[in-house]
C-alpha cells in the first residue's frame, strides 16, 4: 500500500492511503464542502432546559428553517429552535441568532412508553425517519457494558412536550451503533438490503462496549417504524471495531505513528455521499503529534481526570473516508467489518476554530454534526465557540456547508511521497 501525505495551502492538512487508483467523479473529496455560513444561538432558559453545557445533538428539519438540538449535559432535553439565516462573516457579533422559539425544551428518555429500566442518560442521536423523530441514546457510565436499550420514536416532532415516546427498542449491535442514522441514496438501498446507515464510535466512557473507530451499520427502517415493529431492530456490520481490534493498535500513539484513530478521537456522523463511492465521518482527533497519557499533568499544569493529550492543544477536528465497495466485501463475507480501512483522512480547518484557552489554545472541536440527505448538506456543531453571550457558559455556534460534487480535484497537488 503507497501511503501519501500532502499540505494544500496553509488551511487543510490530510492523509491518504491508496491501494487502487480511483477517478475523481467516483469519490467524495474533502474539497467537495462549500461553507455557507455560520449561525449563533440565543443564551436562554427555555422550559427544562438551556443550550449552555450542551449536549449539542441535534437534527435539522428538512424546510431548513429549524434546529431540534439537545441542551444542558444534565438535562437531556430537546428544544426546537427558529434558524435565522446564516452567514460567511468572520466576525461572531455578525452571525444571525436561533431561538427557542419554536419548542422549548422537553424532556424525552424518561417518557418512553416501556419506561427507562436501564436508566439510559444520554441522548447520542436524532434523525427524522417518515415524519418521526428517532433518537438513539445510551448510558454515559456503563461499566458492566450491559445496556441494550439504545432507540425512542417521537411521534410527533412539532409538538415533543405532548407526543407519545415509543420504545426503548435495542440495535442488534447496541453501542457500537447508538450513534447517527443516515440515509443510503436510493440507487444503494438494494443493494444493501437497507435504507439507513446506523453507526457510532468511541465517544463514551468504557471501551468495551465501544466501536474504538467509526462504524457503519445497516438498518432497515420498517424495522422499527412497521405498524408491528420488533423490539430488536436488526443490524448488518459493514464497518464495525473493537479493544481487540481498534481502527489502530496504538490507541495511545506511543510509537508517534498513529495518524489515524487513538483513543481521544471522536466521531458525530457518518454518511454515504451520493454520486460516489464514499462513506464520509466528521468529528474530531487529538494525541496524534505528541502522544496520550492517562491521568497525567499536561504541559499547561492541569491534572487530567482520565486519558488526555500530554500537550492540550494537540487536538483537532478530523475526517475519515471510505470506500463503499469494501463495505459490500463485508456484507458478503469476503472481509471482515474490522479490517476495512480508510481511503483518506486527516485534519479539517473549519470556520471559527480559532483557539481554546481552556484547552491549551487548540482549536475548537465539534460536539455534534448532521448530514441532510434531502438538500444535501453538512452541519457542524463547533462547541464553546460563542463566549461573549455569557461570562459563565460558552455556547456553540453552527457552520454550514454544501456538497458539491467535482468542484475541485479529488487528487492533491504537490504530492510528496515518505
Amino acid at each position: 500500500m503507497l501511503h501519501v501525505k500532502s499540505m494544500i495551502s496553509n488551511s487543510l492538512f490530510f492523509v491518504i492511503c491508496v491501494s487502487t487508483p480511483v477517478q475523481a467523479a467516483e469519490y467524495f473529496s474533502i474539497q467537495d464542502l462549500n461553507y455557507e455560513g455560520a449561525s449563533r444561538f440565543l443564551d436562554v432558559v427555555a422550559g427544562e432546559s438551556r443550550l449552555g453545557f450542551a449536549n449539542g445533538t441535534f437534527a435539522i428539519d428538512e424546510t431548513q428553517e429549524s434546529i431540534f438540538i439537545v441542551g444542558h449535559e444534565q438535562h437531556q432535553a430537546i428544544a426546537e429552535y427558529k434558524l435565522n439565516g446564516f452567514s460567511e462573516s468572520n466576525e461572531l457579533n455578525d452571525l444571525p441568532m436561533a431561538e427557542p422559539t419554536i419548542q422549548e425544551y422537553s424532556k424525552v428518555l424518561n417518557r418512553a412508553s416501556g419506561g427507562n429500566p436501564e436508566k439510559i442518560d444520554t441522548i447520542t442521536g436524532l434523525a427524522f425517519i417518515n415524519g418521526k423523530l428517532v433518537v438513539n441514546a445510551s448510558k454515559f457510565y456503563d461499566a458492566g457494558g450491559s445496556n441494550n436499550d439504545t432507540t425512542l420514536i417521537i411521534n410527533n416532532p412539532d409538538d415533543i412536550k405532548n407526543s407519545v415516546i415509543e420504545g426503548y427498542f435495542e440495535l442488534e449491535a447496541a453501542n457500537h451503533a447508538a450513534g447517527w442514522m443516515t440515509p443510503i441514496p436510493f440507487n444503494l438501498r438494494q443493494t444493501f438490503e437497507a435504507d439507513y446507515i446506523f453507526g457510532f464510535s468511541s465517544n463514551l466512557p468504557i471501551n468495551a462496549r465501544n466501536s474504538m473507530g467509526p462504524s457503519a451499520f445497516a438498518v432497515d427502517s420498517q424495522n422499527f417504524l412497521s405498524p408491528d415493529p420488533e423490539k430488536k431492530i436488526k443490524t448488518v456490520p459493514l464497518l464495525d471495531f473493537s479493544v481487540s481490534n481498534p481502527l489502530h493498535e496504538d490507541t495511545y500513539n506511543e510509537t508517534g505513528e498513529n495518524e489515524l484513530f487513538t483513543e481521544l478521537s471522536k466521531a458525530f456522523v457518518g454518511f454515504i455521499v451520493p454520486g460516489t463511492q464514499t462513506y464520509a465521518v466528521f468529528g474530531f482527533s487529538a494525541g496524534h503529534e505528541y502522544g496520550i497519557g492517562y491521568k497525567i499533568q499536561q504541559d499547561t499544569g492541569a491534572t487530567c481526570p482520565g486519558p488526555c493529550a500530554k500537550v492540550a492543544s494537540d487536538r483537532y477536528n478530523y475526517y475519515w473516508l471510505w470506500d463503499i465497495n469494501d463495505f459490500l466485501s463485508v456484507k458478503n463475507g469476503q472481509a471482515l467489518p474490522h479490517e476495512v480501512k480508510p481511503y483518506e483522512y486527516g485534519r479539517l480547518d473549519l470556520p471559527f476554530e480559532g483557539s481554546d484557552p481552556k484547552n491549551g489554545n487548540g482549536p475548537h472541536v465539534l460536539t455534534a454534526a448532521y448530514y441532510d440527505f434531502d438538500n444535501q448538506m453538512l452541519y457542524f456543531l463547533l462547541g464553546e465557540a460563542d463566549r461573549i453571550q455569557s461570562a459563565y457558559e460558552d455556547h456553540p455556534i453552527l457552520l454550514k456547508f454544501s456538497i458539491n460534487l467535482g468542484q475541485s480535484p479529488s487528487a492533491p497537488t504537490n504530492i510528496r511521497i515518505d
